[in-house]
């Protein structure tokens, strides 16, 4: 059930639709139905019908709802449906009355016969006023007396000069009523032009004469007047009037936020404010408890909402760079002299340029634990960027220096570490910044011909190389100086298992940059250059156990000392430490695509599409095994109950249902065929490596193994007195 209210054209107060008679000002909105009203109040016929009244026991006429003595209901079904109505309000929702629909403004009713009190809610406590008998349409109240402007003064020329001397009288009793209400004679006297007032005597024109002409600079020396008791009043009546007006104002406001709502219980009209819906008030005559109906407020227009969305603008940070001021003859030629002579910067990329900005230092705290001064580093760069946001500019900005680095300057930006030809550098080639650093000149103008460094890691150089490249189309020309643009892999085989060995090149930027994580991959040889992949050397325990001879052990190939010569991966990158993704050829063939079916590998394989990983994801169990290099005639192993489980990287094999070994894959499937190899983790054979093919035919897994420590096979085909075995696998 929906609640509707409407608006009061004479004093503006919320009541419900239905009504037919604002109870406040007494304005009609439905005529006929107010007068159909008034007839039968006028015209009640006596019934001779009554009902006991259940809880005080008065007769009341049958068919009304409620008791007339004690306000309680008469049915017990209407007053359970009642308590369900006050528990579950309706929300209520505002609609305007259609033009056509709308009445005039009648004349305000003074028949107070069917008029109701009106209360405020008892915890309303916004303002502090209630609605009296006699209150007016406009909300002034009618009081006792009422202030009237001063009495005007008569002018010196209207009085008399007395011919003798006058007996003076006694002083007379003035009410303040008869005060205030001057006389039509003084009205007039005040009002008269200056001219009619010196004819009323030839004396007193004669003395007003000389005074009639008026010396702007004489009244301005002239001391302040004080005030007479007729000036008091005039203060008093425009401060009385200014009082009202407010007062005025604030009930207006107030009861344009209100409704009228009707006491269930005694009838009375309550005010209700809109944000009060919802919640349990009392009224204050019968006390008796009520729920506000939820009312939909005027929501704001779209317009007005678009004008105060925040500026929007598109700025791109990069933080912690270091700042150095560079004297050029103060410059010492030392690897990373320059380290410790640098502040820390954040940059800020837009169209108007290149921003610089270089926070206060933070304040120390005191004995007693406050700081007064900047906040930290990280609260400065929060407030910030968020005054740039609000503000829409990077302008007048709460902490911190600022410079700029305009449109027109970017194109003297200059790569000066590291640089191809040290004739070139202004550094002689020294890696002054400290090695593995990117060092870049900005054209930002300083005393005493100083010049603006910058110095930063090779993620950070990435990112702000491709700021300035998507922006302003600036290139640095980085890659001719020697700076990974990319990361750059080799690709090494392993001389123990076969395996290859991932070689990152420009170690030396990923070394000295936080945000890569660098792991060891292998070592190579410095006198024969061949490369042994780290897991070999740990099986082999080639240099120990951990490694630590490495440098003196033999080197399997030339037999020399292998040298301390290590290679190493990536494990962890700033834009794919997520998902683990390598270049590495061992981990190209990740084993989480979705299961194959038989015929979609049988199809690849017809096909000669090179084998994927996700071909050999699921449980394959062993039909055949051909043994010492006979394949020709290979052993039944159906009822052996042998499986071969891959599960992405990992495999498992199990007899009988007991998992026997245990290991990782590494699939190459770039060779022809494809290279298999299973290192074991865990089972006898743990700490070894199988060197194998493998390849799908018919939807038959076929793979190919070596002993350990044998080379890998060449091809499936049988080769006589060979350790090689061939395992067969379906689905």
């Amino acid at each position: 059930m929906a609640t509707s209210f409407q608006s009061c054209p004479g004093c503006e107060s919320f009541i419900l639709a239905d009504t037919f008679e604002c109870p406040e000002c007494g304005h009609v909105f439905d005529e006929e139905r107010s007068t159909a009203a008034s007839d039968i109040t006028q015209d009640v016929k006596t019934q001779n019908m009554y009902d006991a009244c259940r809880r005080c026991g008065q007769s009341v006429r049958s068919g009304l709802v409620k008791c007339w003595n004690c306000n309680s209901f008469m049915r017990k079904d209407v007053e359970a449906r009642y308590e369900q109505m006050q528990a579950s309000p309706q929300r209520i929702i505002f609609s305007d009355v259609p033009a056509d629909q709308r009445t005039e403004l009648l004349e305000h009713r003074h028949d107070d016969r069917n008029a109701k009190s009106v209360f405020d809610a008892q915890d309303e406590n916004d303002f502090d006023f209630t609605l009296r008998d006699g209150d007016t349409q406009d909300g002034t109240d009618d009081d006792d007396f009422e202030l009237t402007p001063p009495m005007a003064q008569p002018s010196p020329a209207a009085k008399q000069v007395p011919s003798s001397p006058a007996v003076p009288k006694p002083p007379v009793a003035v009410t303040p009523t008869e005060k205030a209400a001057p006389t039509v004679e003084t009205k007039k006297a005040a009002e008269a032009p200056a001219s009619e007032s010196r004819t009323t005597g030839d004396q007193s024109s004669d003395a007003e004469k000389p005074a009639a002409k008026i010396n702007p600079e004489a009244d301005k020396k002239k001391a302040p007047v004080d005030f007479d008791a007729d000036d008091l009043v005039g203060i008093a009546f425009q401060d009385h009037k200014e009082t009202q007006q407010r007062k005025k104002q604030k009930v207006d406001e107030s009861r344009s936020k209100r409704i009228l709502m009707p006491c269930t219980r005694c009838g009375a009209w309550i005010r209700v404010h809109q944000d009060q819906g919802g919640r349990t008030l009392r009224c204050r005559q019968c006390k008796v408890p009520f729920i506000v109906p939820m009312m939909k407020k005027k929501e704001k227009s779209s317009n007005a909402a678009k004008g105060k969305a925040a500026p929007q603008i598109d700025v791109s940070w990069l933080d912690d760079v270091r700042y150095h001021i560079v004297v050029p003859t103060a410059i010492v030629l030392k690897p990373g002299s320059m380290e410790k002579t640098s502040e820390t910067v954040d940059l800020a990329f837009h169209e108007s340029g290149l921003h610089v900005l270089k926070y206060a230092p933070p304040a120390k705290k005191s004995l007693f634990g406050k700081a007064d001064g900047p906040p930290s580093v990280e609260e400065q760069r929060k407030q910030v960027r968020e005054h740039v946001q609000k503000t829409g500019a990077i302008a007048n900005l709460p902490f911190g220096e600022l410079q700029t680095v305009d449109v027109d300057g970017l194109r003297k930006v200059r790569l000066v570490q590291p640089v191809a030809e040290a004739h070139e550098s202004m550094f002689a080639g020294v890696p002054v910044f400290g090695s593995g650093r990117i060092a870049l000149y900005l054209p930002l103008t300083l005393e005493d011909n100083k010049q603006v460094l910058i110095s930063l890691p090779i993620s950070s150089y990435r990112k702000l190389a491709d700021q300035l490249q998507k922006r302003f189309g600036t290139e640095l020309n980085a890659k001719h100086n020697g700076v990974p643009v990319e990361d750059e892999v080799d690709t090494l085989k392993c001389n123990l298992s076969g395996m290859p060995v991932a070689s990152l090149k420009h170690l030396e930027y990923y070394e000295n940059d936080p945000a890569y994580e660098m792991e060891l991959s292998g070592y190579q040889c410095v006198t024969c250059s061949i490369a042994v992949a780290e897991a070999a050397r740990a099986q082999q325990k080639l240099g120990g156990p951990a490694g630590k001879g490495i440098a003196k052990a033999k080197c399997p190939g030339c037999q020399n000392k292998m040298g301390l010569n290590k290679l190493f991966k990536i494990s962890k990158s700033p834009g794919d430490a997520a998902d683990g993704a390598s270049e590495e050829e061992d981990v190209s063939s990740v084993f989480t695509a979705p299961l194959p079916t038989s015929a979609t590998a049988a199809k690849a394989a017809s096909a000669g599409t090179a084998l994927s990983a996700s071909d050999l994801h699921g449980t394959w169990k062993m039909i055949s095994l051909g043994r010492a290099g006979n394949f020709d005639s290979p052993d039944d192993m159906r009822s052996a109950g042998v499986e071969f489980v891959v599960d992405g990287q990992k495999y498992s094999v199990a007899a009988g249902g007991t998992v026997q070994e245990q290991g990782t894959l590494v699939l190459i499937s770039s060779e022809n065929p494809a290279h298999l190899d299973q290192q074991v983790t865990e089972g006898p054979d743990a700490g070894k490596s199988h060197l194998g093919l493998v390849r799908i035919v018919d939807g038959k897994l076929q793979n190919c193994q070596a002993a350990f420590g044998e080379p890998r096979p060449e091809s499936f085909e049988s080769r006589a007195g060979s350790s090689d075995t061939l395992a067969v696998f379906e689905r």
